[in-house]
């Protein structure tokens, strides 16, 4: 008798494909959350090893640190290029091919009397904004979500707020918003280099600069129709303003130049504390003096160094604008960032 051939029939293999397959369906999904979780429980390991780096810088820049409640954000390149952590120790765990690039939010608490310390991700920070809502209301609703304002006030405050914003595709800062809904902004960089007054008048009404912001600076924009006149204090007595003028176009003020700063220290802008935290004492550090609207004491006042203080008004010194965007104005992109500022509308 011949014996039967061994082997399994096509209803056996479909049966043992469908286990397989049936198998996979059990097995696939359950690695996969394993890889996952173990992503994940690496990536908060890592971000545990960027809060501790971020612990010892704070201990060794602890002046630069507000104490009054307003964040401090201190990015992970910084720590990288000053040392306190290294290359590996930034790799993202989740994607091989990435570092870690985010921020770390340090913030004074007040009930507990030290700081805290949150990692923000750059995936976790998005561009999603409240989009044909009035310009100052976008702001504060987005600078609320970073404690990047001061309470309430519309004023930005602190060594690098995200208050960028493009207008004529060049960049501004955005320097409060007014009561009105319309928005204060300055320029990023200088647009011209100029005495005072070249007779040397120390009177606004009678400057060089007078003429230069509201003739030929401001009928060089691009975009007139987004921008309103508004009332500047050229002129101050301590702090009491003496004078108000309504002004196409005029510079930053000695209150603002105060108000930028986070540090309690800073009250007269003589201070070396008005230096730290105040985004607005970066310009004349980097790229020489500039000049302030307020004359003070028969003398024009200045921004020298990141600190106040005076000077004859035949010196020929750094002009940057300072404009106000109509309430009209929308944001319709941007996040205040320096690399993605915000983008606005044409009225």
């Amino acid at each position: 008798m011949k014996n039967k051939e061994s082997g399994f029939t096509l209803i056996e293999l479909i049966a043992v494909v469908a286990i397989l397959g049936l198998i996979a369906l059990i097995v696939y999904p359950a690695i996969g959350s394993v890889i996952k979780n173990s992503r994940e429980s690496a990536y908060k390991d890592q971000v545990n090893v960027i809060i501790t780096a971020a612990k010892t810088w704070s201990i060794d820049n602890a002046n630069t640190l507000p104490d009054n409640g307003s964040v401090y954000r201190l990015d992970v390149d910084t720590l990288l290029g000053e040392g306190y952590i290294t290359d590996e120790e930034i790799k993202d765990p989740r994607d091989s091919s990435k570092n870690l690039s985010g921020v770390v939010e340090i913030k004074y608490d007040k009930d507990i009397k030290q700081f805290t310390y949150n990692y923000i991700d750059n995936e976790d920070e998005t561009d999603e904004l409240l989009v044909n809502t009035s310009l100052a209301d976008t702001i504060i609703e987005n600078s609320k979500k970073k404690d990047i304002l001061l309470a309430n006030s519309g004023v930005y405050k602190g060594d690098n707020p995200d208050n960028y914003i493009k207008i004529d595709d060049k960049l501004w800062r955005i320097i409060s918003n007014n009561e009105d809904g319309s928005v204060k902004v300055i320029s990023n960089t200088n647009t011209a280099q100029i005495a005072w007054d070249v007779n040397g008048n120390i009177n606004f009404d009678l400057s060089t600069v007078k003429t230069y912001l509201n003739d030929t600076f401001f009928a060089s924009l691009n975009s007139i129709s987004n921008f309103k006149s508004s009332s500047f204090c050229t002129s101050y007595d301590g702090d009491k303003c003496l004078k108000q003028e309504t002004l196409a176009a005029g510079l930053l003020t000695t209150e603002d130049y105060l108000n930028a700063s986070n540090n309690l220290n800073c009250k007269t802008g003589t201070e070396v504390a008005c230096k730290e935290g105040n985004y607005l004492s970066e310009f004349s550090e980097s790229n020489g003096p500039e000049y302030t609207l307020n004359s003070v004491d028969d003398n024009i006042s200045i921004i020298n160094g990141g600190l106040l203080s005076t000077t004859s008004s035949k010196n020929v010194l750094n002009i940057r604008p300072v404009l106000t965007l109509d309430k009209n104005v929308k944001i319709i992109g941007g996040t205040g960032s320096k690399e993605n500022p915000y983008q606005i509308n044409t009225v």
